[in-house]
C-alpha cells in the first residue's frame, strides 16, 4: 500500500466489560488511523454500520490535517505501524496533547510495543492495548471504544500475555530478540560487552518471566523463539 512521508513530530485492560447492549448504543465521533486499505474500510465501515461517527485515514499527516479543520474526535483507534513516518505511538502521544480527554485505543499484532522496535513512547495513560488476534468480533472492539471514551484517563492493568511480554525489560527483550534471529549465546555476550555467564542468567531469567520450564526434551531456545513469535503475533 502507498506509505505517507509524515514528518515526525513531538491494554487490554481488567475494567468492567460493557455488555453487547452497552455496546451497541454506543456513539462517537472515532478517527480510525491504518494504513492498509482493506483493514482501514472493513472495520471503518463496520463500526460506522453500528452508530459511530467513522473518519478513517491512512496516516499521522492526514489524521492531523482532519483536526486542524476543526473536528474534534472523541476516540481514536490507531494501528501502531503506519508504515513510513510517525508510528500509533507518536500519533496517539500526539492526539494527547492536542485533545487531553481523547480516548485512545492501539491497535495491532504485537503484544509489547518494544518488538516493533525501539525507541518509541508510551501508549498515553488510560490507553488500551488491543492485540488483533484477541479480538473475538466487531462488539468487543465497540465495547472498548465506550470505555475509553467514557473513562479516557483510567489506568489500566494489564494481564495474559501482554501482561507477560511487558514483565520483561529493556535487556531482556534485546537479547530475547537477537535469539530469535538466530545468535548465539556467545554472539550475544560480544555484541553487549559482557560476560557468557550475564547472557546465560538473563536468559535464565527471561524464561522465568515467560514460564518457560526446563525440559530437557524441549529445546529451550525453540521454547524462547516461539514465545518471541508469539510476542510479535506470528503465531
Amino acid at each position: 500500500m502507498p506509505r505517507c512521508g509524515c514528518p515526525a513530530f513531538p491494554t487490554r485492560c481488567r475494567t468492567r466489560p460493557l455488555s453487547r447492549c452497552d455496546a451497541a448504543r454506543v456513539t462517537a465521533q472515532l478517527l480510525l488511523v491504518d494504513d492498509h486499505q482493506f483493514t482501514r474500510v472493513t472495520l471503518g465501515n463496520a463500526l460506522a454500520a453500528r452508530g459511530l461517527n467513522v473518519h478513517a485515514v491512512a496516516c499521522a499527516r492526514d489524521a492531523l490535517a482532519w483536526l486542524d479543520s476543526g473536528i474534534t474526535p472523541e476516540v481514536a483507534l490507531l494501528d501502531l505501524d503506519l508504515g513510513t513516518g510517525p508510528t500509533g505511538l507518536d500519533l496517539a502521544q500526539e492526539l494527547r496533547r492536542r485533545l487531553p480527554a481523547i480516548g485512545i485505543v492501539l491497535l495491532t499484532s504485537y503484544r509489547d510495543p518494544r518488538l516493533a522496535g525501539r525507541d518509541l513512547p508510551p501508549l498515553p495513560v488510560g490507553g488500551v492495548y488491543l492485540c488483533k488476534d484477541e479480538i473475538a468480533d466487531l462488539e468487543s472492539v465497540i465495547g472498548i471504544v465506550a470505555m475509553v471514551r467514557h473513562l479516557p484517563l483510567a489506568r489500566r492493568p494489564e494481564h495474559g500475555v501482554a501482561a507477560q511480554a511487558n514483565a520483561l525489560t529493556d535487556v531482556q527483550v534485546d537479547v530475547l530478540a537477537a535469539l530469535a534471529a538466530g545468535a548465539t549465546t556467545a554472539q550475544i555476550a560480544k555484541d553487549r560487552s559482557v560476560s557468557e555467564g550475564a547472557i546465560e542468567k538473563t536468559i535464565a531469567r527471561i524464561c522465568e518471566r515467560l514460564d518457560i520450564p526446563r525440559d530437557q526434551k524441549v529445546n529451550q531456545r525453540v521454547q524462547l523463539v516461539h514465545a518471541f513469535n508469539q510476542m510479535r503475533g506470528i503465531v
